[in-house]
């Protein structure tokens, strides 16, 4: 009788086998031989498309100064794209570079765009008719879609000698609820304080906010008989995200934001006895959000995680809210 064993299995099935398994749990299994490692880059590399997507959640993002916590809403993000996603498509196990293909998995980053909730006239949000929420099954779209909005601006005020100022940055993955203002699932993405620093206040201003945006052409898969944008390449995304306009959230760098400054002229009269040149006076500055970074690989954990939570929910809760 001739041996059996798991190699003599196709990759097809290899694949089928290896699917249902976590990417916690898969990425061990990368080092057991080239053929393995091979497989598990084609899942993972599938995976991350579909986390880019993300077509049943929506990325909500806090971002305010300690002293606006409770005044100062949230910020539902559309998906502008993935940069360099498709490189990593098709992979061959005698490939010279394959061995450093899953770290730069790695460095692979989603971008969003930050915008503020759709307001009805006289400042009230917008209630949807039943059925029509985003996430649902009869909303036409991704759940992002129908939260674009304004873009996001804030004023940014530092004291005469104040070095720097905070800003407290939470990013959520959530899916809607059925009803205004319900989330069936939340999943914190990454949390941290980004302190903003009265030099980097300065000199933003000067540092190409009057950049033209990109124009790459986005790649577009087919399927089903449908078209859908999956990733946008950009052609030195590397030297992008040493952009000095990005705030990492914390050292780890899974999510950052970047940003555009006006500074705000503020008509003062000064006092008789202050030097100019010696003396920093107070400032005012308008920040934008012009983008929203997530790194993919931390992102696809998050939604794994998120699914997790909707397959546990029993689907039975007592909300205690206001919703008039």
């Amino acid at each position: 009788m001739a041996e059996c064993y798991l190699y003599k299995l196709p990759n097809e099935l290899l694949i089928y086998l290896l699917t249902p398994m976590t990417t916690p749990e898969l990425l061990p299994l990368a080092s057991v031989s080239h053929r393995i490692y091979t497989i598990v880059l084609r899942i993972l590399h599938n995976r991350l498309v579909i986390a880019s997507e993300l077509d049943s959640h929506s990325v909500l993002l806090e971002c305010f100064h300690p002293s606006a916590k409770l005044t100062e809403p949230p910020y539902f993000c559309t998906y502008h794209g993935t940069d360099g996603l498709q490189l990593y498509d098709g992979y061959a196990e005698d490939e010279k570079n394959l061995a450093k293909r899953l770290g730069e998995m790695r460095n692979i980053y989603s971008r969003f765009r930050p915008h503020r909730r759709e307001l009805e006239t006289g400042g009230r949000k917008v209630r949807r008719p039943p059925g029509d929420v985003p996430g649902s099954r009869t909303f036409a779209g991704t759940a992002g879609d129908g939260f674009e909005g304004d873009t996001v601006k804030q004023i940014l005020s530092l004291d005469a000698n104040e070095l720097f100022t905070q800003l407290v940055a939470q990013t959520n993955l959530v899916k809607i609820g059925p009803r205004n203002g319900l989330f069936t699932c939340f999943v914190p993405i990454e949390e941290g304080v980004i302190r903003v620093w009265r030099d980097w206040l300065r000199n933003m201003p000067d540092m190409g906010n009057t950049t033209e945006p990109k124009t790459e052409e986005p790649v577009v898969e087919v399927g089903n008989g449908e078209e859908k944008a999956v990733t946008v390449e950009f052609s030195d995304a590397s030297k992008d995200l040493e952009d000095e306009r990005i705030l990492w959230v914390s050292p780890s760098k899974d999510t950052g934001i970047r940003f555009r400054v006006r500074e705000r002229k503020i008509k003062r009269d000064n006092p008789i006895l202050v030097r100019v040149d010696e003396e920093d006076l107070p400032v005012s500055y308008e920040i934008e959000y012009d983008e929203l970074l997530i790194r993919t690989s931390h992102l696809l954990l998050m939604l794994e995680k998120s699914l997790v939570q909707v397959d546990n929910s029993s689907g039975k809760a007592v909300v205690f809210g206001s919703f008039g």
